[in-house]
């Protein structure tokens, strides 16, 4: 019974250092294959699409109640002809401004506004997943 487990143990430790002579060859195998998963691993990387953004500049920051004040901005990650939705902060809330535009083939967009409420407006601008941050104008009567 002793020698059969000294025999199990001898066979155990000799298969160990085959799986690692094994290892240690696929190892090498796998470190001359290197260039080419680092070739494979960069061009999926580049492959993950960028979160969507989308920029604001208003072309006044004062305007006259009822005045037309220009929002216009930059988009990346949208398709063009993506509706950009114009927002008004109201009451700690963002709700939707009766004015939305196309993002042209330059990832770009432009859109104007109107409003009569005087004091300061806090406008965004929103397409697909993307929000930009905020602008103000100030409404003055």
């Amino acid at each position: 019974m002793r020698i059969q487990l000294v025999r199990r143990s001898a066979a155990a430790v000799a298969g160990v250092a085959l799986a690692v002579g094994a290892i240690g060859v696929a190892g090498a195998l796998q470190a001359s294959a290197t260039p080419d998963t680092t070739r494979i691993t960069a061009a999926a990387a580049g492959s993950v699409a960028a979160a969507p953004t989308i920029s604001i500049k208003s072309d006044h920051t004062t305007a006259k109640a009822w005045a037309k004040v220009s929002l216009t901005g930059k988009t990346t990650g949208l398709a063009r002809n993506t509706t950009v939705q114009v927002q008004r902060l109201e009451s700690g809330k963002w709700v939707n401004f009766p004015a939305t535009t196309k993002v042209t083939s330059a990832s770009t967009y432009s859109v104007w506004v109107k409003s009569g409420r005087v004091g300061v407006n806090k406008f965004r601008v929103v397409a697909g997943k993307a929000a930009s941050a905020a602008v103000s104008v100030t409404i003055t009567k």
